[in-house]
């Protein structure tokens, strides 16, 4: 298999290949994972009735892959990363400064399938934690590390055995399960089912920072009607299905003080090693496409770096970083998925609003700063805070554990700390920049300065 020697620089016309039916597969394999498995386990442990908590996680997810669509549609048309669009609207310096804060968001979701995935492992093999930890990463690493062609290829045969895997959990639980504990009950539009359709939207929107890094070798004339179907399909239904599954579980067992692996394995039975085998696959698969994510951006941040020496840095701080956040990792889970939509919804709300209302597919970066773009987001933010309720993760150092001190802003306070604030920032920036762009000419006003393409190799 040959190593992808390509960077962030554009997608060349000889290089294109593929077809967007690929990205179905792609995505659905991604979400057959442990993350979104774990998230199904929460609403009821915020007292939501099957129905309620069934129609909020589809809620959510239709929003967040409706994101994840309309990102990687920008792939085909600019040939370069997701982050790279941001020079159009923002600039090139800016489009920096992004670049680096989604290296964060990238190392963070390495962190959180590192740990449930080697949860899964510790539960079949009972041996070292740091020891399953690293044979894991290493897997990741390999496939991360040989680049983009393969990740696809990896990622066609794994929806299908991952498919069948949770098909067939899915079928033991309806057979086997006490499913008289899962009564539907009256749907309640109430706090906790806010708290639960922002909570889906933020973990399914998260993947929109990563869209085009795997459509940018797509033809350039890809429908982007027919890629976006296949990509918005992929990422609801399988992210809908496992999600739909752990909440099942858990209304099976009704037992709280059990983990999502843990919750797994008790109803599997028998046949636990296998539903334990298919949470480890599931990781593998989002994980190569967080590591693989983390290299372009990190190089879109400015980091002078070979890609594939740069997946290697980022396997090593994850694995580091995966150790000390182990004993407090569902108070981080939840607290990183709301933090980490503050800054995507208002920034990709531009981006698809450059994209398609303006459609500006070819990527320039003559300049450092465009006005119409970073007012909209910031405002867009600034907007969003009285809406925020962030939770502040603090490491004990004593006994390596993690504890949360949250901060519900005012109009949070009011909706009894659910978080809506992505939503407020998201629909407030898409408008500015709207308006800013259609009806003044300082939209297009910014720091003209000469970027060379070999700046971004």
């Amino acid at each position: 298999m040959t190593v992808e020697t390509v960077g962030i620089e554009k997608i060349t016309p000889e290089m294109r290949k593929g077809s967007s039916r690929s990205s179905f597969n792609l995505w659905f394999a991604a979400n057959l994972t442990i993350a979104d498995f774990a998230l199904g386990f929460i609403p009821l442990s915020l007292g939501m009735n099957f129905s309620s908590a069934l129609l909020s996680i589809i809620i959510g997810n239709i929003l967040g892959a409706t994101i994840v669509g309309l990102s990687a549609i920008m792939g085909p048309r600019t040939g370069y990363p997701q982050m790279m669009s941001t020079t159009n609207s923002m600039g090139a310096k800016v489009m920096r400064a992004f670049g680096l804060v989604n290296l964060s968001n990238t190392v963070g979701w390495f962190i959180i399938n590192n740990v449930l995935a080697v949860e899964a492992l510790y539960l079949i093999f009972r041996v070292s934690y740091v020891f399953l930890l690293l044979i894991f990463v290493g897997v990741v690493f390999v496939v991360a590390y040989i680049g983009h062609d393969f990740i696809h290829r990896l990622e066609k045969i794994l929806s299908y055995i991952l498919g069948i895997l949770f098909l067939i959990i899915f079928i033991y639980i309806i057979v086997t399960g006490k499913m008289d504990n899962i009564v539907p009950g009256n749907i309640s539009i109430g706090l906790s089912f806010l708290f639960m359709v922002a909570i889906s939207y933020s973990y399914l929107m998260s993947w929109g920072p990563y869209a085009s890094d795997y459509s940018r070798y797509l033809p350039e004339n890809t429908s982007q009607k027919k890629l976006f179907s296949y990509v918005f399909s992929g990422s609801f239904i399988s992210t809908t299905f496992v999600e739909i599954v752990a909440i099942s579980i858990s209304f099976i067992l009704l037992n709280s003080t059990l983990s999502a692996m843990g919750s797994l394995q008790l109803i599997s039975g028998r046949y636990a090693v296998i539903a334990l085998f298919a949470i480890v696959l599931g990781g593998i698969s989002a994980n190569v496409l967080n590591l693989y994510s983390s290299s372009l951006s990190g190089l879109v941040g400015g980091i002078r770096m070979k890609r594939t020496t740069f997946v290697g840095v980022v396997a090593v701080v994850g694995l580091i970083l995966s150790i000390i956040f182990y004993n407090g990792f569902y108070s981080f889970f939840e607290d990183f998925l709301l933090i980490l939509a503050y800054w995507i919804s208002p920034w990709v709300a531009i981006l698809i609003v450059d994209f398609l209302v303006f459609r500006n597919y070819q990527l320039k970066f003559d300049r450092n700063f465009i006005f119409a773009g970073v007012f909209s987001y910031l405002s867009g933010l600034m907007v969003s805070v009285p809406f925020m309720n962030p939770g502040i993760p603090s490491l004990n150092i004593m006994n390596w554990s993690v504890t949360t001190t949250y901060y519900p802003q005012y109009f949070s306070r009011m909706l009894g700390g659910v978080d809506i604030s992505y939503f407020v920032s998201i629909i407030v920036s898409a408008l500015l920049y709207f308006a800013i762009k259609k009806y003044s000419r300082t939209g297009t006003r910014g720091e003209s300065v000469q970027v060379p393409n070999t700046t971004f190799k």
